[in-house]
């Protein structure tokens, strides 16, 4: 049932005096109804009014949640999950991640549905993505390669070996950057697969563990899910991986925080030499305005 407020309750209500009340009522601003000489307003009414004539600050909604939380959606990666879980230890703050894909990241930015994407397309892949200034913060290259049990499956040096009929092959979600990888590789050496797609799987240890329980002979991923899961690894590509960062958004304290955070724990996992990460590109920064804007 709807609920209707006097003018006095809707005065308290909006913390007004009953005069500035009757002077939105006469300009035609708040909603009202005359009801046998009576003001009333119906409270749904009030409350919309509120939020349309709510003003947020620079990166608007998103901005304003930033200070509790911290939302990343995009390409999955086993090390930048193991820092997000330490930053989450040692400030306290929640980031709730989503391994969608990197274009599906772009898109989630573009909807103002996340504050930063992880990535690993090329630069000009993100530009075409978006309609806004954005900043490319790197953090490391990864090696991405095939990912195989040698006791099950031999002579697999290349993705041709794995065309043939016959090979179940574990594959990513469209919007990620590994499928994307795949399909520019096939189109390189004009490659036709004639392979049975199992799949599609959001994460590289997923696929990972596919194979190594022997529900797929092979799939593409990094070097470091072949590495846990104890598979053998052909290298194919080595692709830069940053987070795409709304320049509404980059001065913000709390994400200043975070990437402050990750170049410490990074430069420190350099030294420990992860399988198949390189850090030259750790911590820099390139603007990247959109393509509509030149």
């Amino acid at each position: 049932m709807a609920e209707y407020l006097s003018t006095s309750e809707v005065a308290r209500y909006l913390k007004l005096n009953q005069k500035k009340v009757y002077a939105l009522i006469a300009s035609g601003q708040l909603p009202a109804a005359r009801i046998s000489g009576k003001w009333l307003f119906p409270k749904e009414l009030v409350d919309r009014w509120v939020e349309e004539h709510t003003v947020y600050p620079a990166g608007g909604l998103m901005a304003t949640l930033l200070d509790q939380l911290v939302v990343v959606q995009g390409s999955d990666d086993w090390l930048l999950a193991k820092v997000f879980d330490r930053f989450r230890s040692r400030f306290g703050t929640p980031i709730a991640a989503a391994a969608v894909g990197s274009a599906a990241g772009i898109s989630a930015l573009e909807a103002g549905t996340a504050h930063v994407a992880s990535c690993h397309l090329d630069a000009s892949a993100v530009r075409n993505g978006t309609k806004h200034p954005v900043y490319l913060f790197g953090l490391y290259a990864r090696e991405q390669g095939i990912l195989f049990d040698r006791g099950r499956q031999t002579g697999i040096e290349g993705l041709r070996a794995l065309c043939r009929e016959g090979i179940r092959f574990a594959r990513r979600q469209e919007q990620s950057g590994t499928f994307q990888l795949v399909e520019r590789l096939l189109g390189a050496e004009k490659l036709e697969p004639r392979w049975t797609p199992i799949g599609p799987f959001s994460s590289h240890l997923e696929v990972a563990l596919d194979v190594r329980n022997g529900h797929a002979d092979a799939g593409v991923g990094i070097r470091m899910a072949a590495h846990v899961a104890g598979l053998d690894f052909v290298p194919l590509a080595r692709e830069p991986f940053y987070l795409v960062i709304p320049a509404s958004l980059m001065s913000h304290r709390r994400l200043g925080q975070l990437l402050e955070f990750l170049v410490e724990e990074l430069t420190a996992e350099a030294r420990r030499q992860p399988a198949g990460y390189s850090f030259e590109a750790l911590g820099r920064v390139q603007p990247l305005a959109p393509r509509s804007a030149e």
